[in-house]
């Protein structure tokens, strides 16, 4: 798993560790659970993150989260899903950024490898990206610099979906 992924995560979970009491208390419902393998659950009201392995995944207000690298570091998926979510992303050089659902708003900031939008109305924001698939309708991807120098590689499917450079 990544240097950065492997910060969130920890960021993440040890936020939740702080904070899952204090939520449970105000809504009567929080646990944590460690396993013999050090991974993680932390539930608190409608959110839950766990880490599995050299994964996590995210779930909270209708929209979820889920980073999926190796222990070597050769590369970590970044999935989002959901429906209205606004959300803000680092990514590494090796990053595979999955976006499925409807009217989010995506900002992925770094270097992605790929970037694959499904769905209906997404907005997606990449400061760098190698590859950027679309399907489905009414979705925007919009690259402000390619990775390597040449543009990304680019493939659109679906009604309405518009791929463009930032100027």
């Amino acid at each position: 798993m990544s240097k950065f992924v492997r910060g969130t995560v920890l960021s993440g979970v040890l936020a939740g560790l702080l904070l899952a009491p204090a939520v449970g208390v105000a809504q009567g419902r929080a646990s944590v659970k460690v396993d013999a393998n050090g991974n993680v659950e932390v539930k608190a009201g409608n959110t839950e993150v766990k880490t599995q392995g050299a994964g996590v995944n995210v779930q909270g207000g209708g929209a979820e989260v889920e980073a999926q690298g190796d222990e070597e570091g050769a590369g970590a998926r970044l999935e989002i899903s959901g429906t209205e979510s606004q959300e803000t992303h680092r990514c590494s050089p090796k990053t595979e950024v999955d976006i499925t659902g409807s009217d989010n708003v995506v900002t992925l900031t770094g270097e992605c490898k790929s970037v694959s939008v499904s769905g209906a109305s997404n907005k997606v924001t990449v400061e760098a990206v190698a590859a950027i698939t679309v399907t489905g309708a009414d979705n925007s991807v919009t690259w402000k610099r390619a990775v390597g120098g040449k543009k990304p590689k680019v493939s659109r499917s679906g009604a309405n979906n518009k791929v463009t450079q930032a100027r």
